[in-house]
């Protein structure tokens, strides 16, 4: 997926001694604090949010620099943070990214990006100037150098760490890891949010996918987005909202800089920014404590995802392609309405949200059998194109997850093809509840021999005729379900005497080496599947069999005067299975 919600999080305001030009946060663009200066027992403040909209402040007191922490020439401040919503979280709560930390002068010291897996109040704070860097040298830390996911300290840090009682001994050594992301996803049951986080977990992902509030995308205030303010980034909106809720660190000449570290490390990207409500910091054992949001109207278009912190331009969001879906189940009908900024995230939000769709039309998570119909819109190189996608779908446990992943498949082909100036502009759907998990098997090839149908076992010899018809039947089977019998008819060409070939019948469900991935990679797939152009592979989509074909192919002879005689049935249930044949033709 593609879509991530990052909290930020505040606490109530201190009565810390600063300067009085320092009682608010700079308005726009606060001078970077030397980090060459920065000392050990050093006093600060910062901002951040967690409950409402409002910033209120932490005290900060900076405990070392760690050299190269963040990346070869990004060092990495090291600072205990105490407030009361600290001290009631116990640590550094996932969702704090990027609140802004001051000197007691009011220089921007950076914004906290790092932290010890929610176990301390001791942060990573990201310097201010490598942060500032990224409004005129999005570059400055190249693409090549890995993000460090946890950031080991020196054995002489670590002891004193521990000596100030601000870390244990185990926690010192397993070093600071970068703040997960709370990614806030509305439109999906709990079930699927579940099945999100421990996929997330196994792959070792920084993220926590909970429950968020939907927004409608409407345009907002950018005003509304302020030092240690609430910032969200969205890859959708609509039936199916997903993205991180963070802070803002600093806003320049109407530019806003936040996270301090990368959403999703994507570079150059175009997301939608939004401002924010913090409904409460939730405590979690396993995870970590993190910021409950919701996101709240658009307030401008991200522009720069990279590893020391992101950038947004504030005013109008980016230009979005809708996906709608009219989902019929149990006599009722429903339509739903996703918008998405990045062409990247087109597959992972078409499969959310048919799932989101279908769960909510049928209102149970069960096996069964749907039809769905993806009509995609676009152009390539400027011109408009169009392709309309029908299929059966089928599983015994899960149908709305079994159609939805293999639509992302297919529409990853559409959206990832290699082709130049290929761009997604409409996403349609219809989807229809066909009621109980039913599958056919070919189970055997019959032909007419004496007056009478025989089976033919699989390998066998076809005997046919030169510019004859070759009737076969097919039986098939399944659960709970009489056997059915399908017939084929194939014509021989009177050309193909004396030939040799096969002939092969099998159901729509395409083995793995005719998977969608194919179409891509012609150097891995056969000729007849691989696209040589991308209105070749709109041909092709479009003559692939679907789940619930029959497909019969005989080919006989080979090289110039090869000839392929095709058929296909279409049926009530998906199809799986194979039988083949070899044919002699006299």
């Amino acid at each position: 997926m593609s879509a991530a919600a990052l909290a930020v999080a505040a606490s109530p305001v201190l009565s810390i001694p600063v300067t009085a030009h320092a009682q608010a946060a700079p308005a726009d663009c606060p001078a970077p604090y030397p980090i060459a200066q920065v000392r050990d027992g050093m006093t600060g403040w910062g901002l951040t949010v967690s409950k409402g909209t409002a910033p209120e402040r932490f005290r900060v007191r900076v405990q070392g620099v760690l050299k190269d922490g963040i990346a070869p020439g990004v060092d990495m401040i090291l600072a205990e943070a105490d407030s009361p919503a600290l001290d009631k979280a116990g640590a550094i709560w996932a969702g704090m990214s990027g609140s802004p930390v001051y000197a007691p002068d009011g220089r921007l010291l950076g914004a906290v990006g790092y932290g010890f897996s929610g176990t301390s109040k001791l942060a990573g704070i990201t310097p201010a100037k490598a942060m500032y860097d990224l409004l005129s040298k999005p570059d400055a830390v190249a693409a090549a150098q890995a993000a460090k996911k946890r950031v080991k300290l020196p054995a002489a840090l670590q002891r004193t760490l521990t000596s100030r009682g601000l870390v244990d001994a185990e926690t010192a050594s397993a070093g600071l890891s970068r703040l997960p992301m709370p990614v806030g996803i509305s439109g999906l049951a709990q079930r699927r949010i579940d099945a999100l986080n421990k996929a997330a977990e196994r792959q070792g992902a920084e993220v926590r996918f909970y429950r968020a509030g939907a927004t409608g995308g409407a345009e907002g205030r950018p005003g509304a987005i302020v030092p240690g303010g609430n910032f969200g980034v969205l890859g959708s909106y609509g039936a199916v909202t997903g993205g991180g809720m963070g802070t803002v660190t600093a806003i320049c000449h109407g530019k806003a800089l936040a996270f301090g570290h990368s959403a999703f490390w994507t570079g150059a990207t175009r997301l939608i920014a939004t401002d924010g409500h913090a409904l409460a910091v939730v405590p979690d054992p396993v995870f970590g404590a993190f910021k409950l949001a919701n996101f709240g109207d658009v307030a401008g278009t991200l522009t720069q995802d990279r590893l020391t912190g992101i950038v947004a331009e504030l005013g109008a969001g980016p230009a979005v392609t809708p996906v709608v879906s009219r989902t019929t189940a149990g006599g009722r009908t429903r339509t739903d309405t996703t918008y998405f900024a990045n062409g990247e995230e087109a597959p992972a939000i078409a499969g959310l949200h048919l799932m989101s769709a279908l769960d909510l039309a049928r209102d149970r998570f069960a096996g069964g059998s749907v039809t769905a119909t993806w009509t995609v819109r676009g152009t390539v190189a400027g011109k408009p194109w169009e392709i309309t996608l029908p299929n059966r779908y089928s599983d015994r446990t899960d149908v709305s997850e079994a159609a939805g992943l293999e639509s992302a498949a297919l529409i990853s082909v559409l959206a990832d093809s290699p082709y130049a100036g290929v761009r997604l502009t409409d996403l349609r759907l219809n989807v229809t509840d066909r009621g109980e998990y039913g599958r056919y098997t070919v189970a055997k090839l019959l032909v007419k021999r004496n007056g009478k149908w025989t089976a033919l076992k699989p390998g066998g010899v076809l005997r046919a005729t030169a510019g004859r018809q070759v009737k076969v039947r097919i039986r098939l089977t399944a659960a709970r379900s009489p056997v059915k019998t399908v017939a084929l008819t194939f014509k021989v060409p009177k050309k193909a005497k004396g030939t040799t070939g096969r002939l092969s019948v099998k159901g729509g469900l395409a083995p793995a080496e005719e998977g969608f991935e194919c179409y891509l990679n012609p150097e891995e797939c056969g000729e007849q599947i691989a696209a040589g152009s991308f209105a070749d592979l709109l041909k092709k989509l479009k003559a692939k069999p679907r789940n619930d074909h029959l497909v019969g192919r005989l080919v006989l002879g080979s090289g110039k005067s090869k000839v392929v005689v095709g058929n296909r049935r279409l049926l009530d249930k998906i199809v799986g299975g194979e039988i083949s044949l070899r044919v002699r033709v006299r």
